[in-house]
């Protein structure tokens, strides 16, 4: 059975020997030939005896030790390259693409620089004496440049792929942010259209003209949606015309029982802001504050710009709500728009007053 195993073993090594780029195996048979004449050179410089004892020992094996690690940390790049890599003049080694094995390459290659230059530093007093030993201290310093450009181009290397890989997750975060946004807009138009058709629905049994005044204001109201859903920003005076073409179609409806009032702050109708921002508001103003209502009520539109704080308020004067009640899909969709284009930095709350309703958003003022 040993035997077995033994003869599997060199065909094993053998096989995966034959396997590498042929790179990585001529730079692997270097180092152990540069480690093996390092001793020998030893031997035959010093003698049997002295060339195991004191600085020789000590400074032959660090030197030969580090054209040994150098060599196999070569080889180490060549294999994680699959020998698809170029060495320019000057010593400057140029990786072609990324691998695993090549985050051990700099450390590999320092620690050869490090352990050349403490061989050359026990060997360098030596030099005035023996002369002989100028052609040690000529190889170390050649692992020693070799390992300090392998270190700092696999290092140049591997820092512009993170910046790379951060950069493309950048990206990619972004588009994911922008398919989210698309989806709640998408979300938000049939909900909107749904209401509509309602209105209109009622209509038609009852005033057939206000009917037909309440389609051509929907078309163009649909109209607009459809410009506005090429982008995912829009502007408080855009978003304030959007609505008063949005609460024209209610006023066909609820008739003298449905006032407004705006109070739009001049400073704030130029402010960025997301599509389909205050019209979620009125609706739910006139669905659960108004609309139950006999007599109607009124409905306050503001906003105001105020220390980098754009302020939007929606207040209706109606039954209000009760406090904890579940949202419903205009304001839940609302503030899954805000969370994932400002995150904390942009709220919504929903306060029950003594009579009716106070929605106020509060959004950064980019800029500002």
């Amino acid at each position: 059975m040993s035997g077995a195993v033994a003869e599997t073993i060199p065909g094993v090594l053998g096989g995966a020997f034959a396997r590498v780029p042929r790179r990585a195996r001529i730079m692997g048979v270097v180092a152990v030939v540069y480690f093996i004449g390092m001793m020998l050179w030893m031997v035959v410089a010093f003698g049997p005896r002295e060339a195991f004892t004191g600085p020789y020992m000590w400074g032959g094996f660090c030197g030969g030790l580090s054209g040994l690690l150098l060599g196999w940390t070569g080889a180490l790049y060549s294999l994680a390259q699959d020998g698809r890599w170029s060495m320019r003049w000057q010593w400057r080694i140029v990786p072609t693409r990324m691998n695993d094995m090549l985050l051990a390459v700099p450390t590999l290659a320092l620690v050869a620089a490090v352990l050349a230059t403490i061989g050359a530093a026990m060997i360098f007093p030596l030099v005035w004496r023996e002369w002989y030993l100028v052609g040690g201290l000529v190889s170390m310093a050649a692992v020693i440049i070799f390992a300090v450009r392998l270190t700092a181009d696999s290092t140049r290397f591997l820092y512009l792929h993170a910046r790379e890989q951060a950069a493309a997750a950048e990206r990619a975060q972004a588009e994911a942010a922008d398919a989210r946004l698309a989806a709640l807009q998408a979300q938000m138009n049939p909900h909107f259209l749904f209401n509509a058709l309602n209105t209109i629905a009622s209509l038609v049994r009852t005033d057939a003209r206000a009917a037909e005044a309440t389609t051509e204001n929907l078309a163009a109201i649909l109209r607009r949606t459809l410009d506005r859903s090429r982008s995912t920003m829009s502007t408080v005076e855009d978003e304030a015309d959007y609505l008063r073409a949005y609460l024209a179609i209610e006023q066909e409806r609820f008739g003298d029982r449905l006032s407004v009032e705006w109070q739009i702050d001049p400073a704030a109708l130029p402010v960025s802001i997301p599509p389909m921002t205050l019209q979620p508001l009125a609706e739910n103003a006139l669905k659960h504050g108004i609309g139950g209502r006999l007599e109607g009520g009124r409905i306050r539109i503001a906003a105001r710009r105020m220390d980098g704080v754009l302020r939007l308020e929606v207040q209706d004067d109606g039954a209000g709500f009760v406090r904890g009640a579940r949202e419903g899909t205009g304001l839940g969709n609302l503030r899954a728009r805000l969370a994932t284009l400002y995150g904390d930095r942009a709220s919504l709350d929903v306060e029950p007053l003594a009579r009716g309703t106070l929605a106020t958003v509060l959004l950064p003022v980019e800029g500002a």
